[in-house]
């Protein structure tokens, strides 16, 4: 027989227990493994979205270089402009005053 005194029993006992403690650390393994897979899957996902907004924002600065260089051009073409049309109108005034003396003479 297998049991033959309380020793015997023990280490059935004992053997029983390892072998549920080997089944529960394999199952708490799995779920570790899983929740790791899970996390690594969610920080590639939020590294992609930041390397996106990154390169998004990297174009924005890009481009808003590229159009302060021609902004400068545009508003120094819009002062001249502005200072030549307010040069016109006041010979324009000139003119018509010059027109409105000649007529009272």
């Amino acid at each position: 027989m297998f049991i033959e005194t309380s020793k015997d029993l023990l280490f059935i006992v004992l053997a029983f227990c390892v072998l549920w403690l080997t089944v529960f650390l394999l199952w708490l393994l799995y779920y570790v493994i899983s929740i790791v897979r899970d996390a690594e899957a969610l920080v590639r996902q939020a590294r992609n979205a930041v390397q996106k907004i990154d390169e998004l924002a990297h174009a924005a600065h890009e481009k808003m270089e590229r159009s302060a260089a021609s902004f400068t051009l545009i508003a120094q073409a819009v002062k001249e402009l502005i200072a030549w049309g307010i040069q016109e109108r006041t010979k324009v005034k000139e003119r018509k005053r010059k027109s409105t003396t000649r007529k009272k003479s």
